[in-house]
């Protein structure tokens, strides 16, 4: 089964990048299938939101019918997950518009009538929900914003995977959003099927990744292929021990180990569900440098270290020439431009979100100006394998 992730303009290239990458670590029939470029949400508007109460309230679903929202106000993008303040303004979009997004990429790409389609986007949309599905259950859309709000410390990437798998699961046992209303739970039973219109109440799904015995029943009534039921439950545990990993090491402040893998130097955070740390080549060179150098080293040295740092990037770096590599590394060390700190700040970004604002200034690389910049991890939480 083929299931086309279409990431929408506003939605962070890095995260969806992140998040296919946790979702495809489960094989089974279902096959992942990135999209080949951005699209556009051109309907949305933009809305303000009062308070935390209206901003956590999911209402009921719309009717599956054209509507117009009647305001034209300014397109905003957002390329950072600020602490939400309120009042706020957020673009809405109808849930027609977004299914419209899915059926034109399925034009475009003359995608058989069996493929799943799933839109994410920034762009909520008119009920206030996470995710929604069209009427014949091969369209849906996952807001991707906000996650933040409702899991402290938990990257968004897990909670976005989730509800991936749950719609896959969902879009191939159930004919109609019908159905699916009959298996609505509005109390809460942490299982795939709770309703959860109060939007907080999202963080007991995620803690217990379950599926309860009438909605197994249920699953288990159909004609579905049983090989899928189980790879999207074995995403579902995946995340689950995150998700438990994560509030576990908030709740003690207590770093995970940090594995330095194999000759590339891939960076494994452990005790976070062997959470990758994504740097580039060049941010990885720089890193691996600081973590070969506890005590710290000033950034106005760092050309002093060039043949170490050389020779991380040359062992990282996919330039195709050599040439190449060594351009990039005069410029990143190059007192008379802002590269260097350019890449420190990107690496900066890159581990709080990666690992949550509580936690990401144990990783960061930091220092006072004039003084050794360093990675405060203590030495016993870095093994490297050979």
């Amino acid at each position: 089964m083929d299931v086309h992730l279409i990431r929408a303009v506003d939605f962070s290239a890095h995260t969806y990048q992140a998040v296919l990458q946790i979702v495809t670590s489960f094989p089974g029939p279902i096959n992942y299938v990135p999209s080949e470029s951005e699209v556009e949400i051109n309907e949305a508007i933009e809305k303000e939101i009062a308070n935390r109460e209206s901003f956590e309230l999911g209402l009921q679903p719309p009717p599956l019918a054209s509507r117009k929202i009647e305001l034209s106000l300014e397109h905003r993008r957002h390329s950072d997950r600020a602490p939400v303040e309120f009042p706020v303004k957020i673009q809405l979009a109808t849930w027609d518009s977004l299914f419209d997004v899915c059926k034109s990429y399925r034009l475009a790409k003359n995608l058989p009538k069996e493929a799943l389609i799933i839109l994410l986007t920034d762009t909520a949309n008119e009920a206030n929900w996470f995710v929604g599905m069209d009427q014949n259950m091969t369209h849906a859309f996952i807001h991707t914003a906000d996650w933040h709000h409702y899991f402290e410390g938990l990257n968004e990437r897990f909670p976005i995977a989730y509800e991936i798998a749950a719609n896959v699961l969902r879009m191939s046992t159930l004919k109609s959003p019908v159905q699916l209303q009959n298996l609505y739970h509005t109390e809460p039973r942490g299982c795939i099927s709770d309703l959860c219109l109060h939007k907080k109440q999202i963080v007991l799904k995620m803690r217990t990744a379950d599926i309860c015995m009438d909605c197994m029943n249920f699953i288990a009534s159909q004609d579905i292929d049983m090989r899928l039921v189980t790879q999207v439950v074995e995403t579902f545990e995946g995340i689950r021990k995150h998700f438990l990993a994560t509030e576990r090491s908030n709740f003690l402040n207590q770093p995970s180990r940090l594995l330095v893998k194999g000759y590339t130097h891939q960076l494994i955070l452990q005790d976070y569900g062997n959470l990758p740390l994504q740097l580039n080549p060049k941010q990885r060179a720089i890193y691996c440098f600081f973590l070969n150098h506890p005590e710290g080293v000033r950034l106005v040295d760092l050309v002093d270290h060039r043949q170490e740092i050389g020779e991380l990037y040359h062992r990282f770096s996919n330039q195709s020439t050599l040439e190449r590599i060594e351009d990039s590394l005069d410029l990143l060390l190059d007192p008379l431009e802002s590269n260097l700190n350019e890449t420190l700040s990107r690496i900066k970004k890159i581990i709080e979100k990666t690992v949550g604002r509580r936690i990401a200034p144990m990783y960061q690389i930091t220092g006072n100006k004039g003084e050794p910049y360093k990675i405060p991890l203590n030495e016993n939480f870095v093994q490297f394998e050979d």
